[in-house]
């Protein structure tokens, strides 16, 4: 096979910040097309890469490339993805997979009878920080029994933006709680058995859309392995700051690994107005995990071969979120 040629559907936030910079180095492939409801976007994101422009997804499919990127809103995803793999394009999707585990499903479906390949960007398993910790858990044969993983951040959208609409984005739970879903169960390499979910809606944002801002997951694992997920929009900085937390703590049975940016001591700088430090353009992800990502994808497709990250271990990590919410609305553990 020659270069991969690419459409791209969604030329957002995540697009720009993220996808757009990956792309833009890889030799192995070519974006021909790109497509958003909002046409300057469009025109935009198609003249960086001399590409077509599109508002319609139908003119958009009729042409012949031969994978598509989606990078849209939550509750878009299954719509745009079976209609991606029904037109013949192998897909990839950024997290998570799906609104529902349902819809979840039926992408995967529709993905087997196609014969065509289906990726979720669940990015955090190509950071170096991650891979490194998981490779030092295995060499020193740490077995971890318990793992609290927390990423927080102050979402600086407004009430209407659609993200705090749990209808489209699945609320803090869904959206960042998939990040940390799966990473616990990359990390035991076992199956969640049940859960128990608790939030809070702290900002206004969220009261005002009747939704959680701050949510928590603990998650009881074969073998004994119990862990903790904590997601919150709702950490009080000012958005302009744009902080974005993780922390990592591994209590296993040979061993202890820790990993937080709080442990040294967070520097200001004094310019016009007070900001914090930046360490990554994303916050939550060293830019290159997103090129590593891609490239992996591009070589499963290349290569015919099972990606690092699977359509199924992000219906796990879907269905877990899901379960959580159900657990947090009942007030009592669900099973899964």
């Amino acid at each position: 096979m020659g270069k991969l040629e690419v459409g791209i559907v969604g030329c957002g936030n995540i697009f720009n910040l993220a996808h757009k910079p990956a792309l833009k180095h890889m030799e192995c492939i070519k974006v021909t097309a790109c497509a958003d409801i909002d046409e300057e976007r469009a025109k935009e994101g198609a003249k960086f890469f001399n590409a077509r422009a599109f508002q319609s997804l139908d003119e958009f499919f009729d042409l012949d490339f031969d994978v598509v990127e989606i990078l849209t809103p939550t509750y878009t995803h299954a719509e745009i993805a079976i209609k991606a793999l029904k037109a013949g394009k192998h897909v990839i999707v950024e997290k998570p997979i799906a609104l529902t585990t349902e819809e979840a499903e039926r992408m995967i479906k529709t993905a087997e009878k196609e014969g065509l390949k289906l990726f979720v960007g669940h990015v955090r398993r190509f950071d170096k920080r991650w891979v490194q910790m998981k490779d030092i858990i295995k060499k020193r044969n740490i077995l971890p029994m318990h793992i609290r993983k927390t990423e927080v951040q102050n979402l600086p959208f407004p009430a209407h933006y659609w993200y705090w609409d749990e209808s489209k984005s699945g609320g803090v739970a869904l959206d960042l709680g998939v990040h940390v879903t799966d990473f616990l169960r990359w990390f035991f390499e076992s199956s969640p058995i049940e859960v128990l979910g608790v939030g809070k809606a702290i900002k206004e944002e969220a009261k005002t859309n009747n939704t959680f801002d701050h949510f928590i997951m603990m998650i009881k694992f074969e073998g004994g392995k119990t862990g903790i997920a904590e997601v919150s929009w709702a950490y009080p900085y000012p958005a302009r700051y744009g902080v974005f937390y993780h922390h990592v703590d591994v209590i296993g049975k040979n061993g202890r690994i820790r990993y937080t940016p709080l442990d040294t001591p967070v520097v200001g700088v004094a310019k016009a107005n007070f900001e914090m430090p930046r360490f990554s353009p994303l916050l939550s992800t060293f830019p290159d995990a997103f090129e590593r990502e891609l490239r992996h994808f591009f070589d499963c497709i290349k290569n015919d071969t099972e990606p690092a990250v699977t359509a199924h271990d992000a219906l796990i990590a879907l269905k877990i979120a899901e379960k959580a919410k159900e657990s947090a609305r009942k007030g009592e553990v669900v099973r899964l």
